[in-house]
């Protein structure tokens, strides 16, 4: 259900799409703009949520979607915003209740992106690290007031380094601050899970501005409303940094789902075959020797119909 104050938010983010399309070349109305999109965790969800029906229009064909947002911008320069601030709020207002299709798109604009498969390390002006994990994007934002980091899809890993301003990631369901610590972020569809691998992490859910401390050893999950769950970390929690993910009593079709994270198209299992119990330590950089080991481990076999359609089945 979306509250009242998160359609206002829909509605603010589909008349800055209207004014931008109408007046591209405006400086000052771009950067008025990027400060009303980073004034609020709620602002930077709604905004998302529109860039959601975007991406949906880049997955049609190019030459239809062009004409899709040239039709769209053509019409609020001739009709007035009305048209196209419409449009955007129903677009922005389906994908609120959840558009299953933009995960598989990165966010092509990001600061920082990886592509499926691909992960990046790096080193921020303040020597904070960051890690970005398969199909990520990230845009960093620091002032002299705060180091910001907005997490537009996919899932980090950070390291802080000792710096004065507060450091802060910003998801599509809230914000964490980071006292003096490590921990990973990873953006679902409709929430936000964070594993703290040291020190603590203060939480804010939406537009809320109470906050909740998350100490080293535990993973919270949250939506813009409220603490959905808080338990330990699992053993593997941030092993996907150094090219591992560490699963200890996890059902196939699991570790499967887990597994096509890195690799493109299709990765799946025979139903019969998907309660079947893994534990091990698996290599993210060659899914193929993963998916070999399996078949060794399990009464299991691959089939391989292409290089983008694998599944696994029982074996004889």
């Amino acid at each position: 259900m979306v509250s009242n104050l998160q359609r206002q938010a829909l509605s603010a983010a589909a008349q800055w799409v209207a004014r931008l399309a109408a007046e591209p070349g405006d400086l000052e109305l771009h950067s008025a703009w990027l400060a009303w999109r980073e004034e609020s965790s709620l602002n930077q969800w709604a905004w998302q949520r529109v860039e959601m029906l975007q991406s949906q229009l880049q997955c049609l064909p190019g030459v239809v979607a062009i004409n899709v947002m040239d039709a769209a911008a053509d019409q609020s320069r001739r009709f007035g915003r009305r048209t196209l601030l419409k449009s955007v709020v129903i677009g922005a207002g389906v994908s609120a209740i959840g558009w299953s299709g933009y995960r598989q798109a990165p966010q092509w604009m990001a600061d920082q992106r990886t592509t499926t498969g691909e992960r990046h390390n790096l080193s921020l002006d303040d020597g904070t690290r960051l890690s970005l994990n398969t199909a990520s994007s990230v845009d960093i934002r620091y002032t002299a007031e705060q180091r910001l980091l907005i997490l537009r899809a996919g899932e980090i890993l950070v390291e802080t380094a000792p710096d004065p301003r507060p450091l802060l990631v910003r998801s599509a369901q809230g914000e964490m601050r980071a006292l003096g610590t490590r921990f990973t972020v990873r953006q679902f569809d409709d929430f936000t899970a964070m594993s703290v691998l040291q020190h603590a992490v203060a939480v804010r859910q939406g537009i809320d501005p109470a906050e909740t401390v998350v100490t080293a050893g535990q993973t919270v999950t949250f939506d813009t409303q409220r603490m959905l769950s808080r338990r330990a970390n699992e053993p593997g929690d941030g092993a996907w940094a150094q090219g591992r993910l560490i699963v200890d009593d996890w059902r196939l079709d699991r570790l499967l789902a887990e597994l096509a994270r890195y690799r493109p198209g299709y990765l799946g299992c025979a139903t019969e075959i998907s309660h079947l119990m893994v534990s091990g330590a698996y290599s993210l950089d060659d899914i193929d020797l993963t998916l070999n080991a399996l078949t060794h481990a399990l009464p299991v076999r691959l089939i391989t119909r292409t290089r983008y359609w694998t599944t696994v089945v029982p074996r004889g």
